[in-house]
C-alpha cells in the first residue's frame, strides 16, 4: 500500500470512531475504549534511555488495554508515543514483543494476550501505527496550537499528562 493509500485508510478508521469534529485525548481513549468494551489504562514507564528499550509499550489483557509511555521524555513526545500506541488498537495489530520485555518491567506475561512496542519502524504494523498516530494529532489539533492549557487532572487524565505547566505569579513586594 503506498503512502497516499495508507493515509487515507487511517483517516477512514479515525472517522469510523465518530469522534467530534474537535475531540480531546479522552474523546479518543473513550471511543477506543467502548468500541473494544475494555478501559484503557495509560502508565508510565522508565527505560532511562536503554539501547533498543521501546519508549512506548501496547498490552493486551482479558480486561483491559495498557498504554506505558515513556516518562523521561518531552512532554510532545509522550503524547505522539501514546497516539502511537491507541493505532495499534485502533488497527487491530497482533503484537511484536518478546516475553522478556514484560519480565523488565513486571508485568505477568500470562496474562498477555497481545502486546507490541515502538522501537521502529520497519515493519508494515509500525508504519501503519506511526502514519495513524500523525492522523489522529493533526485532527486532533486541527485549528489550535496545542493541548489544552487546563485539562481535568487525575492519573488517568491523558491530557493532563500534556498540559503546559501552570506558573504562579510572583508578586513584588
Amino acid at each position: 500500500m503506498d503512502f497516499e493509500q495508507l493515509r487515507a485508510a487511517c483517516e477512514a478508521r479515525v472517522e469510523a470512531l465518530r469522534l467530534p469534529h474537535r475531540f480531546s485525548t479522552r474523546d479518543l481513549r473513550d471511543a477506543v475504549a467502548e468500541q473494544r468494551g475494555r478501559p484503557i489504562i495509560l502508565r508510565p514507564l522508565s527505560t532511562l534511555g536503554a539501547m533498543d528499550a521501546p519508549c512506548g509499550i501496547r498490552l493486551e489483557t482479558p480486561d483491559a488495554d495498557l498504554l506505558f509511555y515513556e516518562e523521561a521524555t518531552s512532554p510532545l513526545h509522550q503524547n505522539h508515543i501514546l497516539a502511537h500506541e491507541i493505532s495499534h488498537i485502533i488497527c487491530d495489530h497482533p503484537g511484536s514483543l518478546e516475553l522478556d520485555t514484560l519480565r523488565a518491567i513486571g508485568f505477568n506475561p500470562t496474562l498477555v494476550q497481545r502486546m507490541s512496542g515502538r522501537t521502529s519502524y520497519t515493519s508494515e504494523d509500525e508504519r501503519e501505527a506511526e502514519v495513524m498516530a500523525s492522523v489522529i494529532r493533526q485532527l486532533m489539533y486541527r485549528g489550535r496550537e496545542g493541548p489544552s492549557s487546563r485539562p481535568a487532572s487525575g492519573a488517568e487524565s491523558w491530557d493532563a499528562l500534556f498540559a503546559k505547566p501552570h506558573r504562579k505569579k510572583r508578586h513584588r513586594k
